[in-house]
């Protein structure tokens, strides 16, 4: 079992690195149609493993990746109507182009 610091049992993160390996997962872009007002929901659709969610916001539904559910299969990514996600490997992930 893992020990805890003081830092791990106020926000309950191990103190040691996690083993898991990590694994390319679905980034939605800022030019999403969803995010822009237009029901899409194409790439939720598509997604097997269930791991693209929508939140009701102001305007309409916000589209969101479950990075723990994504198996980067990248089902979503041809179905997509406006060329929106793209599928990231760990090392060129950050923010999503537009």
């Amino acid at each position: 079992m893992a020990r805890l610091g003081r830092r791990g049992v106020l926000l309950g993160k191990p103190a040691i690195a996690d083993d898991r390996p990590v694994r390319s997962v679905a980034l939605i872009a800022r030019s999403c149609l969803a995010l822009h007002g237009v029901a899409c929901m194409s790439c939720r659709d598509a997604c097997l493993a269930g791991a693209i969610r929508f939140s009701l916001a102001r305007g309409g539904a916000v589209p969101r990746v479950e990075t723990d559910a994504c198996t980067g299969c990248a089902a979503c990514v041809p179905v997509c109507p406006a060329s929106a996600i793209a599928i990231a490997s760990p090392s060129t992930r950050g923010s999503p182009g537009a």
